[in-house]
């Protein structure tokens, strides 16, 4: 009989309460024992929080709850939890998010057969979120095309849903807290457990839901935000990710197709009409194309601003 695997489940949050209740409320009613199960919620400097509320949402089991006097991102907020997390494996959930009662139990089983690697869960957006061609986008994105049976990339990584062995983060160290901006701590946590051969899997069955969708145009700006300051950050101390950011035409000689192509996709000749044509047709059909470029546009763009100002 194998031994239960204990669990410390990690959840960062800033001025959500009424999102973060319904996650608590979700976990409340896991079917994984409470002996092997702590819930650690990090609250980064939130406004409001109606502590009562929260420990009332997540009984039977017990709140664990950190709360920063200060703002400090996600990355220290999430450190703060594993500094003193004491599961045999660390799940990452976001705090608006609500799970299926076996959420835990589907992770810590994928745990349970492989003894050391990374499950990114299954991220879906919940019923009251309008399906458009933007919500079908992100769901068809990084693992929602993987085989779960075979190993992924790593720039599949991310922390709304995902777990690995609390031995394997103490092996290559926590997130990043250089990483104070919007993006990029969970793909440079992600290329150290994969510089430590770590595989990473996709795990269908950990289902959660996501009840917040940011519009297109404020998507854009937030991909802008990573590019201005998480990507100097980013290739600074891993310069070799830019071809994961696809960055590295920027090094290409001057009059190479793949550099002539680069500067050809940022012009606005290119530019202008995609976005146009994404803004006036996103109620009715918008290629996942044009989506995935105008997100590489904002991004690239906000990183070239950097570069400028140096």
């Amino acid at each position: 009989m194998s031994t239960l695997l204990s669990i410390s489940l990690v959840m960062p949050t800033f001025d959500e309460p009424e999102r973060l209740e319904a996650a608590l409320k979700s976990l409340s009613q896991q079917d994984y024992p409470l002996e092997a199960t702590e819930i650690i919620v990090v609250d980064d400097a939130s406004p409001h929080l109606n502590t009562e509320r929260l420990d009332t949402a997540l009984t039977p089991f017990e709140l664990h709850l950190i709360r920063n006097e200060q703002n400090q991102g996600r990355a220290r907020a999430r450190n703060s939890a594993l500094r003193v997390a004491t599961g045999d494996i660390v799940i990452f959930l976001d705090s608006d998010m609500t799970v299926e009662p076996d959420f835990l139990r589907a992770h810590a089983e994928r745990h349970q057969a492989h003894p050391e690697a990374i499950f990114i869960g299954n991220i879906r957006f919940s019923s009251e979120i309008p399906t458009t061609h933007l919500t079908r986008y992100i769901e068809g994105r990084g693992v929602h095309a993987a085989d779960k049976e075979k190993p992924m990339h790593f720039k599949c990584f991310v922390t709304g849903n995902s777990s690995v062995r609390r031995s394997s983060l103490k092996r290559v160290g926590f997130f990043d807290e250089d990483l104070t901006a919007y993006g990029g701590e969970d793909l440079e946590l992600g290329y150290r457990l994969h510089l430590a051969g770590i595989p990473f899997y996709y795990a269908p069955e950990a289902l959660s839901y996501h009840h917040h969708l940011r519009a297109f145009e404020p998507l854009c700006r937030l991909m802008q935000t990573y590019g201005k300051q998480s990507i100097p950050i980013l290739l600074r101390k891993h310069p070799e990710l830019d071809n994961v950011l696809r960055l590295d035409a920027i090094g290409a000689a001057a009059l190479s197709p793949r550099r002539l192509a680069f500067h050809l996709a940022l012009s606005p000749l290119i530019h202008y009409p995609i976005r146009w044509l994404t803004r006036w047709f996103v109620e009715y059909y918008v290629p996942g194309l044009f989506f995935s470029y105008l997100f590489w546009y904002s991004r690239t763009r906000g990183y070239l601003q950097t570069l400028q100002t140096r």
